[in-house]
C-alpha cells in the first residue's frame, strides 16, 4: 500500500509540474508572438457562460469564511442542473481568459467570410465576465488541417483563429472543471488529526518519524498509521445527482492540524445505507458539497473505522 501511494504521489507532482511548464512554456511564446484579442489582470475575470447545443457552463467566483473560490454550474442534455467545485484546471483557463490570445487575427470579417467559416449561425457561444463588463466570442468551424476554431467577436466582427484545446476544455464542461482533490495539502504538513465517529472520538499526533501516538502521550500506534494511509487514498468521482446530506448516515470525520497546530481542513465520509451495496459520499474543504466516492476506497475505510475508535 505505501508503494501504490507514494506512485500516485509522485505521478500527481508529475501532472502538476507538467501543467505548470506547460502554461509558463505556452504564456512566454505567446507574450512574444501571437496576437492579443484582450488583455487584462486574472483577478478581473468574474465568470464565464459557455454554450453549444447540448451543454450550458457557468464558473463564476464566490467567497465563504473560508476564502474564495470557484464555482460550476452546468446543464446538459436538458437534465437537472449539476453544481460543483472548479479545481486546478478551471484556475488556468481563468488565468488563460485573462490574457487571451490568439493563433491568428483575420480582421474584421465581411458577411461572405463568417458564412466560410461557419460563424453566419454559430452553435457555440462564450461569455467572459470582465470587471468592466461581458466580451463574448462565438465559434465556427474548425480549420481545415489543424481542428484549431474560427472565432468572431461580435461587438467588433473581428475574426480569429483560437486553439482547439481551449474549444476542447469547455465542450468537456465539468470534466475538465472540477474538483478532482480531496484536499490541497500534502501529507507531511499534517502534525495531528481528530477523528469522529458513531463511536465516539479520538485524537492522535505524529512523530517527526512519522509514527501517530495519542495526543495526550503514550505508544507508538502502527495499525492507526495504516488506517490514515487508506483514509489518505480517498478520491473523488463526480458530483451529479447528490442525495439530501439528511438522507445519508455519516460515520467518519476527520480533522486535520499542522505541524505548528494550525487548522489544515477536514473530510466527512457518508454511505446511502443501500443493500446489497452503498453508495458513499464525502465532504471536505476543496468540495464544500458532496462528491461521490469510489465505492472499493470507500468501503476499505468503512471496513476498519470501529477499530480505531
Amino acid at each position: 500500500m505505501k508503494d501504490l501511494r507514494a506512485h500516485i504521489a509522485l505521478f500527481v507532482v508529475a501532472v502538476v509540474a507538467t501543467l505548470l511548464t506547460w502554461t509558463r512554456d505556452t504564456v512566454d511564446v505567446a507574450d512574444r508572438t501571437l496576437p492579443v484579442v484582450w488583455e487584462r489582470d486574472s483577478t478581473e475575470v468574474v465568470g464565464l457562460h459557455y454554450r453549444n447545443p447540448t451543454l450550458d457552463l457557468q464558473v463564476s467566483r464566490r467567497s465563504d469564511d473560508a476564502g474564495a473560490f470557484l464555482w460550476g454550474i452546468q446543464t446538459r442534455g436538458g437534465g437537472a442542473p449539476m453544481e460543483f467545485p472548479v479545481g486546478a484546471e478551471g484556475h488556468l483557463l481563468f488565468a488563460e481568459l485573462a490574457v487571451l490570445r490568439a493563433l491568428r487575427d483575420l480582421g474584421e470579417l465581411s458577411p461572405e467570410r463568417k458564412e466560410r467559416y461557419g460563424l453566419d449561425d454559430p452553435e457555440r457561444r462564450l461569455t467572459v465576465r470582465l470587471a468592466e463588463g461581458p466580451r463574448e466570442l462565438v465559434f465556427g468551424d474548425s480549420v481545415f488541417g489543424s481542428n484549431d476554431r474560427y472565432a468572431m467577436e461580435p461587438s467588433t466582427g473581428i475574426g480569429y483563429v483560437l486553439s482547439r484545446l481551449l474549444v476542447d476544455r469547455l465542450d468537456s464542461g465539468d470534466g475538465a472543471f472540477r474538483e478532482r482533490s480531496v484536499h490541497h495539502f500534502t501529507d507531511s504538513e499534517v502534525g495531528a488529526v481528530r477523528l469522529s465517529g458513531p463511536d465516539g472520538e479520538r485524537r492522535m499526533a505524529r512523530t517527526e518519524s512519522g509514527e501517530w501516538t495519542e495526543m495526550d502521550g503514550g505508544n507508538a500506534d502502527a495499525g492507526f498509521g495504516n488506517f490514515m494511509e487508506r483514509v489518505g487514498m480517498l478520491a473523488l468521482e463526480g458530483y451529479n445527482d447528490p442525495p439530501p446530506p439528511q438522507a445519508l448516515t455519516p460515520f467518519l470525520r476527520v480533522d486535520y492540524v499542522s505541524v505548528d497546530a494550525q487548522p489544515l481542513g477536514f473530510v466527512e465520509l457518508l454511505h446511502d445505507g443501500g443493500e446489497p451495496r452503498k453508495t458513499y459520499y464525502l465532504r471536505s474543504e476543496t468540495t464544500r458539497i458532496l462528491g461521490r466516492v469510489p465505492r472499493i476506497l470507500a468501503e476499505r475505510v468503512e471496513q476498519v473505522v470501529g477499530d480505531v475508535f
